[in-house]
């Protein structure tokens, strides 16, 4: 990671439009139920609870909807996430959104909390901050409680991202934790679910043992784990997509990419191609478009720099039934060069006018 890396400016820029995440709806909804249940098993206080880095306020509908009679304060660093999630979760009296920086320095608002919840949130930033938001939440938290990615990932981790060992975190700040391993993978990998206090209960520790105990017996062929066999396996993916995007396009081509900025090495895997993020902002990725015609409008900026070509990456895919308008242009205007699991390559052409095609924005 480079030492000059901005992670608010980062996510500031994301948050003008980051409202759907790139992975499978069923991994988010395996993700939620098993946050719900292991909430509910282990019988830690939910009355007042904080949610961490919220986003669009997917978890916080989830959690609202399952605790009624909770506080819940939901803190994000950007205020159009924010509105995002105003809108998301509608009119519900139980929950309240308020801005936080996690570097400005200042208390974490509100508190004493009985429960933090944060969920895909300590793996965007560094250690030093992660141990340091630990220990504020030491002394206004009963619990905390994340779920994140918690073991070395096989390929190079993007810019924006840190794999922790959150128990020794954890320990760091004073607290001890269980751990309970999702029971299922997203592209081969581990997620884990955390519960942290300065006095773990008994209780807790027998539940991870139950939960472990579970698992061990139900095995892959439980039905709740997915088998490994049929885990599409992310570096095996990236580089069967790598040699397949270099048979395709000649080198020195410019292209679009559009891969949600999750492969984090193209600077390196596709020397000698100019590679342009999309959205795009100077040069670095901007977020997914706001509508059909703000994808159908870059488009057309993009190639008047010299894009010829735009690919899709398999992370990517579900941007072809959002999007359906620029995805008709596409269709309808565009030569397929290639289309598979991996990639959808698109030949842009000189003469399609992306900005004059007919579309109906979302709602």
């Amino acid at each position: 990671m480079a030492d000059t890396f901005n992670v608010n400016e980062y996510w500031l820029k994301r948050g003008h439009s980051y409202f759907k995440e790139g992975r499978p709806e069923e991994f988010h909804q395996l993700q939620e139920e098993f946050l719900l249940k292991v909430l509910q098993d282990s019988q830690i206080a939910m009355g007042n609870i904080l949610e961490l880095g919220c986003g669009f306020g997917r978890i916080t509908k989830r959690l609202s909807e399952a605790f009624p009679e909770s506080r819940i304060t939901a803190v994000d660093l950007s205020s159009d996430q924010l509105e995002h999630a105003r809108g998301f979760c509608g009119e519900n009296k139980n929950v309240a959104f308020q801005q936080y920086d996690f570097y400005s320095g200042k208390p974490i608002p509100g508190g004493p909390y009985d429960t933090v919840i944060a969920v895909e949130v300590f793996l965007h930033h560094p250690r030093p901050l992660v141990r340091n938001i630990f220990e504020k939440l030491a002394g206004i938290a009963a619990h905390v409680v994340n779920i994140d990615w918690s073991e070395d990932w096989p390929w190079e981790t993007p810019e924006h991202v840190w794999v922790h060992d959150f128990a020794s975190v954890y320990s760091d700040a004073g607290l001890r934790c269980v751990c309970f391993a999702l029971p299922g993978k997203i592209e081969g990998m581990q997620q884990k679910l955390f519960i942290a206090s300065r006095k773990l209960e008994p209780s807790l520790i027998h539940l991870e043992r139950q939960v472990e105990r579970s698992q061990k017996a139900k095995g892959p062929a439980g039905g709740e784990s997915e088998p490994e066999s049929e885990v599409v396996h992310w570096p095996k993916q990236l580089g069967s997509a790598i040699k397949e995007l270099r048979r395709t396009l000649a080198m020195g081509t410019t292209f679009i990419l559009v891969n949600n900025d999750e492969w984090g090495n193209e600077s390196r895997a596709l020397a000698g191609y100019k590679v342009i993020p999309f959205l795009e902002h100077d040069g670095q990725y901007w977020g997914p478009p706001a509508d059909d015609r703000t994808a159908l409008r870059e488009l057309e900026r993009l190639q008047g720099l010299g894009a010829t070509h735009i690919v899709f990456a398999w992370s990517a895919f579900w941007w072809l039934d959002y999007y359906a308008g620029f995805c008709r242009f596409l269709r309808e205007t565009c030569p397929v060069l290639l289309e598979n699991e991996r990639l959808i390559i698109f030949e842009l052409v000189s003469d399609a006018s992306a900005a004059n095609f007919h579309v109906q924005t979302h709602a």
